[in-house]
């Protein structure tokens, strides 16, 4: 149903508010034109009884669609939410799933309640993402757009003890890119690669991911040539992502972010550890949702989903149906064991329906899930567990999972939990020693986010890029409205 503009009073002290919120850093970081200049010469008429009925009902019509826009913009950010999840649905073989945002907004409900209070600047800071990490990512906005990247010509990798002209040009463009702390003239110009130097290049590296040996190379170049401009853009699509996800409000949660690798704990919404993970390869994704964790399982077997058992499992059993039993996993019908010789697994293969068997693993050195898992309930089947593959932790890039999300260190995350258990961390610990399957209830349900974030402020206040690994960004460019 179209908006009746003329239905809303805006007067002189709510006009204010708005015009102030028009050109707010944080509401419109952007510089979005939301017909600012018309609506400032308006004001400054009627404030000043200058104007006629016409230009009165102008100046209520550009204030109302004013609010309009930028509450939508601020609250549902700039990507197409309907689009984006259709070019989703149009590439179901990409397994890709990102979960709306269930919260709605009434906006007319809204203006015409702030209209009466004089509420206008509070009602739409409260529609923003109130998150630490989001007015970051806004700060690193504003800096970016006023940086533009000098040239780095490589000739050949750059390391300590190194000298020449290519240094001072690196030494210039790391002192712009913020990663370089003495920006002196006469330190820039002098040029031998240092000890600081090489301190400045080793947190470049960290800021990419990159390999962090403290030498600039040839990948090192490519990231550098990168210009302010596109990153930039990349922020923004950042921030606005920012408005797609549910806001973490709760005093303890946890936010799992797939292109960072990693699992951050929040204690009284206060960042406390940081836990690498492994993540959902590029062709079977981790979903981006939100849930809560509500049980822990120590010493876990694990059942093999449905859909597993049809991509890695039922080939094995066909070439030898034994197979399964080295890796201690078995198969049973209606709770009774079957001897797997007597399946007759071909049919099964590209087998569209339900397979009438339960492969399950049991608990101990071989299970793939190693000795905890921690469940937050959801229709993926996807959860947080230990892994028997303790390598794959130390990799850089850790894509190796089939959606569910790998912890480097389980034991750190339980004993964050503890106190909700009932238990101490000591005797969680002496359960696991002791080898027996254990489900252990949270007293209280603790949010999980999984998000998707290419870019972000580090808890040193660098902004960290980060790679497109499920292409997420690609497809939400093509929704992003300008």
């Amino acid at each position: 149903m179209p908006i009746a503009l003329f239905s809303y009073n805006w007067d002189s002290l709510n006009l204010h508010q708005l015009k102030h919120a028009l050109v707010d850093r944080s509401l419109n970081y952007a510089n979005r034109d939301y017909n600012q200049e018309e609506l400032t010469v308006l004001l400054h008429q009627f404030d000043n009884n200058l104007l006629n009925t016409d230009q009165k009902m102008r100046l209520q019509d550009l204030a109302t669609k004013a609010f309009f826009t930028l509450a939508k913009d601020v609250s549902q950010g700039r990507i197409d939410q309907n689009l984006f999840q259709m070019l989703l649905e149009n590439d179901p073989e990409s397994g890709l799933v990102w979960e709306r945002k269930k919260k709605k907004y009434n906006y007319e409900s809204d203006l015409k309640l702030a209209l009466k209070t004089h509420l206008i600047s509070e009602l739409l800071y409260r529609y923003e993402p109130h998150e630490k990490a989001y007015y970051k990512l806004i700060s690193a906005y504003h800096r970016y757009k006023k940086l533009k990247f000098p040239a780095i010509d490589y000739r050949k990798d750059l390391k300590e003890g190194d000298y020449g002209y290519e240094v001072t040009q690196l030494k210039t463009y790391l002192c712009e890119s913020g990663d370089l702390k003495k920006c002196e003239k006469s330190y820039i110009n002098f040029p031998t690669f240092d000890t600081t130097l090489k301190t400045a290049v080793l947190q470049f590296q960290k800021r990419h991911y990159l390999k962090q040996d403290g030498i600039f190379n040839r990948v090192n170049a490519l990231y550098a040539k990168r210009t302010a401009k596109d990153k930039l853009a990349q922020i923004e699509l950042n921030i606005e992502r920012y408005k797609l996800f549910p806001v973490a409000e709760s005093d303890r949660h946890i936010i799992i972010n797939i292109p960072g690798f990693s699992l951050q704990y929040f204690e009284n919404n206060v960042f406390a550890k940081d836990i690498f993970v492994v993540i959902g390869r590029e062709d079977r994704p981790t979903p981006i949702f939100k849930d809560y964790l509500e049980y822990i399982v120590l010493n876990p077997t694990w059942s093999i989903p449905q859909n597993l058992m049809k991509k890695d499992y039922i080939q094995h059993l066909v070439d030898n149906p034994t197979s399964l039993l080295e890796d201690d996993i078995h198969i049973y019908q209606n709770a009774h064991e079957v001897n797997p010789k007597r399946v007759h697994w071909e049919k099964y293969l590209d087998y569209e329906g339900h397979i009438p068997y339960q492969m399950i693993q049991k608990a101990g050195e071989k299970n793939v899930l190693g000795e905890m898992k921690f469940i937050f309930p959801n229709k993926y089947n996807v959860y947080l567990h230990d892994t028997n593959a303790k390598q794959l932790t130390t990799k850089r890039y850790r894509l190796y999972s089939s959606g569910c999300i790998r912890l480097s260190d389980p034991y750190m995350l339980l004993a964050l939990l503890a106190p909700d258990t009932g238990y101490s961390y000591k005797q969680l610990v002496g359960m696991i020693d002791h080898k027996t399957t254990k489900h252990i209830r949270l007293e209280k349900k603790i949010p999980i986010h999984i998000r998707y974030l290419t870019v972000f402020v580090d808890q040193d206040g660098y902004v960290n890029f980060r790679k497109d690994f499920y292409g997420l960004d690609k497809i939400q460019r093509q929704a992003f409205k300008n």
